[in-house]
């Protein structure tokens, strides 16, 4: 079955199910002595560590005409899972989890690797800092259009100031909702998943991800960011937790003006129909969906309140049949 593509192939299919053994790892800052202890194993029990069905079924770029166990040594670009594990990045990657979930390794580091894969197929300019910055208001702007629509806007205007954003699916065992990684000096990757359903969420996740573009670089120069059961969750690493907290209060500032918001609240706090929602998201154009997620989070609103104004994504991809 033909997958449509859309931007060399930036949509990928949406992965819903959970891993059967998820490996429990909470949160963790990988050292120089790599992504998580790594013990000696034949080539087949390795390459059996990685969802390879599911990553077929996604239509994960892994190289045909090969045994799995080639195909996943081909996926990375190495020849043996010593290299692999040599490799991947240390000092410079950071995993946020909550204390309810847990993650895969292998599951996740094959999602940043069909990231960066999806990633390279994007011309670039040279990341320009001012230049994202000046296209924050146009970014937040298309939250107020069709998210299929507004989405392949922002990946053009990402481009145009050295960021690939990706949407590469959730693969089972990862609980991710998105990545931020620097690939070189002058570009970045903003990855995101198809885990979010509400176009809320995933605007958040996407200025959350900008956010840290904008504001770590210097020390964070790779975040692989968990989902949790909100987009509010709470991070277990105190070492982490400064710099989610300034993501995610650039986020929620950057699609919502705090001054805005408060004089929002002081007129219609006591009623805030979907008539005064819609409004005040008109008001200072953003989509009513970003506004109701908002409030929802600041528990101003229940989180059955206010749903109708936001966007359900489809996102209509066909999954491979195996």
């Amino acid at each position: 079955m033909a997958k449509r593509t859309q931007n060399n192939d930036l949509f990928r299919s949406a992965a819903d199910i959970e891993a059967d053994t998820p490996i429990s790892v909470g949160v963790t800052t990988v050292g120089p002595e790599g992504f998580l202890a790594f013990q000696p194993m034949s080539l087949l029990d390795w390459a059996s560590n990685f969802p390879i069905k599911d990553m077929k079924r996604l239509k994960f770029s892994l190289p045909g005409g090969r045994s799995d166990a080639e195909a996943v040594l081909g996926f990375f670009g190495v020849d043996s899972p010593q290299h692999w594990q040599s490799a991947l990045p240390a000092a410079s990657l950071a995993l946020r989890q909550t204390q309810v979930l847990n993650a895969r390794s292998e599951a996740v580091t094959a999602w940043v690797r069909e990231a960066e894969i999806v990633a390279s197929q994007i011309p670039l300019v040279d990341y320009d800092e001012a230049k994202l910055r000046s296209s924050l208001t146009e970014l937040r702007g298309l939250t107020r259009e069709q998210f299929d629509i507004a989405i392949e806007k922002a990946q053009v205007i990402c481009s145009h100031v050295g960021v690939a954003l990706v949407i590469v699916p959730e693969l089972p065992g990862t609980r991710l909702s998105g990545c931020t990684r620097w690939l070189s000096d002058t570009h970045v990757l903003v990855g995101l998943t198809t885990r979010y359903k509400k176009d809320d969420q995933l605007w958040f996740t996407f200025f959350h991800e900008i956010g840290h573009v904008l504001l770590h670089r210097e020390r964070l120069s790779f975040v692989v960011d968990n989902a949790a059961e909100y987009i509010s969750d709470d991070v277990v690493d105190s070492g982490m937790s400064f710099y989610e907290d300034e993501a995610n209060q650039f986020a929620a500032d950057t699609l919502i003006p705090p001054a805005a918001l408060t004089n929002f609240l002081d007129l219609h706090g006591e009623t805030l129909t979907n008539d005064e929602i819609h409004n005040f998201a008109e008001s200072i154009g953003v989509g009513p969906g970003i506004v109701v997620g908002r409030l929802q989070r600041d528990k101003v609103l229940e989180w059955h309140q206010g749903n109708a104004l936001k966007q359900t994504v489809d996102w209509g991809f066909a999954e491979e049949e195996y």
